[in-house]
């Protein structure tokens, strides 16, 4: 690739990055943020903050903890894969397009084989989506009568989805040692070899299915068989999406004076209350997600005027801001072609 082209691609690159970013920053209400932080007494502000990082450290936890029963594998790697995900989450209607791209993100950040890196991401989707299925209908459960019969419907609608993607991700992904089939069927009843270049990119991607699917659904059954891991990610998912974000939420209420009781069901009324983020409807569930938790917390007793701007700060801080963080490693990431593997 010459020089001159490469400049072009950083410059392309850097350009669309920047746009993105700022649209992200933009979709912020910081004179909202600034205001309800300041009122709060430093010492509440600087826990709000660190539980924070600590949820945003246990989502990179959710990705090491995986990589590293089959690698050692750094930390930060983990990290850089987590937040780029999420930066791109933020930039298309739909969470399915973040995790599409999960493998080759771990393939750019490890180097792993691409049967090791598929694993990975499809047992950590699954895992997600399980855990968030189960604990937002223990939420529509726990809250059936407090919550109008849209809202319920809505949110049981993306609950579902989450229960629906889990199981179909672990059954397609062991069912990938079959793709040799798929392989043989493909080169038999489409003319790919007498494509252009087809040689030097379709055949070879075609011909590579078989030991890619196999390496998958052995390592997916590996993982799915290891108690650490399994183990693993559910303790950091339940710190990441229980435990932070209910202390961080209670903090932020009691200082406005309101009381959220019973407390311990605060958890799981901030995880149903978004679940709607993975309805395609705006990118990342912005917008959509904070009137969703504005409208479950209200009906649950919490002054619409205090839980709005709570809700926003909730997600400014465990969302939106790694969301944005997340830019830097994406624009560090090489474009597919640039590789020389």
């Amino acid at each position: 690739m010459s020089k001159i082209r490469r400049r072009l691609l950083w410059l392309v690159r850097y350009g669309i990055g920047l746009a993105a970013l700022g649209w992200l920053v933009w979709q912020a209400d910081w004179p909202v943020i600034l205001e309800r932080l300041s009122e709060m007494a430093p010492e509440a502000v600087a826990v709000v903050l660190g539980a924070s990082v600590l949820g945003t450290v246990a989502q990179f936890w959710n990705w090491h903890v995986l990589l590293n029963r089959l690698q050692p594998t750094p930390f930060r790697a983990a990290a850089g894969v987590m937040l780029t995900v999420r930066f791109v989450n933020h930039l298309t209607p739909s969470q399915a397009v973040g995790k599409s791209l999960a493998p080759a993100v771990l393939r750019q950040y490890t180097g792993y084989s691409w049967g090791t890196v598929v694993a990975v991401a499809t047992l950590h989707t699954a895992l997600f989506a399980l855990l968030y299925g189960l604990v937002a209908f223990a939420g529509l459960a726990a809250f059936a009568t407090d919550l109008s019969v849209g809202l319920l419907l809505v949110i049981a609608a993306s609950a579902g989805l989450y229960l629906v993607v889990g199981p179909l991700l672990l059954v397609a992904g062991a069912r990938l040692g079959g793709a040799a089939t798929l392989a043989d069927g493909l080169r038999r009843r489409t003319p790919i070899d007498r494509l252009p270049y087809a040689e030097v990119v379709l055949v070879k991607m075609v011909d590579a299915l078989p030991d890619i699917g196999a390496e998958t659904a052995e390592t997916l059954a590996r993982l799915r068989r290891d108690p650490i891991a399994i183990g693993g990610y559910v303790l950091g998912w339940s710190l990441a999406l229980l435990v932070v974000p209910a202390l961080r939420v209670w903090l932020l209420l009691s200082a406005a004076g309101v009381e959220f009781a019973p407390l311990y069901l605060l958890p799981l009324a901030l995880v149903t209350a978004y679940a709607v983020t993975l309805l395609p409807i705006t990118p990342g569930g912005i917008g959509v997600a904070e009137a969703s938790a504005t409208l479950v917390l209200a009906a649950l007793g919490v002054p619409a005027a205090i839980a709005g701007p709570t809700i926003l700060i909730d997600r400014f801080l465990g969302t939106y801001l790694p969301a944005v963080i997340g830019w830097y490693p994406t624009m560090r990431l090489g474009l597919p072609w640039e590789t020389t593997e």
